[in-house]
């Protein structure tokens, strides 16, 4: 059986995604798109969640939230995972991300050892992520 890899998805990436948006980056489409295939798991911070229901209901980006939910609620290659006291504690280790929202992702990232798409690039040039 071969090693399940881990990968957390940021906000822009999972809504660009479901929705198809051209915004998404070819290589990180390809990349989720092979996630999905093999035996590894995309994560969604509950944060992450909460963020893309807030774009939803503001009309930012035009998508049906609750069928993105659903489909990651039963598809099992899918994993919500919550802000736990652990994360909390790793978020508060870190010191190069000042926006709280990317932080809790960073560190569920970090407390999973687990790689994170991403387009942030205060996120990607970080020294705070786990090398995916």
């Amino acid at each position: 059986m071969a090693q399940v890899k881990l990968y957390v998805l940021d906000t822009h990436i999972l809504i660009w995604y479901f929705i198809g948006s051209k915004r998404l980056n070819k290589k990180f489409k390809d990349r989720i798109d092979n996630i999905r295939k093999l035996e590894s798991r995309l994560l969604i911070p509950t944060i992450v969640l909460s963020e893309a229901l807030d774009v939803s209901e503001k009309a930012k980006v035009k998508f049906e939230f609750n069928k993105m939910f659903q489909i990651i609620q039963n598809k099992p290659e899918f994993e919500i995972v919550g802000f736990s006291a652990k994360i909390f504690e790793e978020t508060m280790r870190i010191k190069g991300i000042k926006e709280i929202h990317d932080r809790i992702i960073v560190a569920t990232s970090r407390f999973y050892s687990a790689g994170i798409i991403t387009k942030d690039r205060i996120i990607q040039e970080s020294d705070e992520t786990v090398a995916l």
